[in-house]
């Protein structure tokens, strides 16, 4: 699922914020204000110029730190905090968001989860 527009993503991600609320024990996320241009500021938060590697619960490093930023600042997964120790509460919300895009829920991000999470 490719969302191209801005104010797709931000549907997008309210959506899925809303989902989350009590779709994953253990994984909050935050009240969504209608899309807006808050979404591309979000986006602008977790700028990072490396790979997107495979990523799973232990990986540690600034790809980790990337795809926390994405879970917190445009997912609105509240308790996933940015410190790039992939740990539970990363790997929930990863979890959540993989059953979301309707991709197969391992909790590893692969390619395919990047290319979901990312526009």
């Amino acid at each position: 699922m490719r969302i191209r527009s801005a104010s797709g993503r931000a549907a997008a991600a309210a959506l899925l914020a809303l989902a989350a609320t009590g779709a994953a024990p253990g994984v909050a996320a935050a009240q969504v204000p209608a899309p807006s241009v808050t979404a591309a500021t979000e986006w602008r938060l977790c700028l990072y110029l490396g790979g997107h590697p495979t990523l799973q619960k232990g990986s540690t490093g600034e790809a980790v730190r990337h795809l926390q930023c994405i879970l917190s600042e445009v997912y609105r997964y509240l308790n996933v905090s940015v410190n790039g120790v992939f740990e539970e509460v990363t790997e929930a919300s990863v979890k959540h968001l993989q059953q979301q895009f309707s991709l197969p829920v391992t909790g590893i991000v692969d390619a395919a989860t990047w290319q979901a999470l990312h526009p």
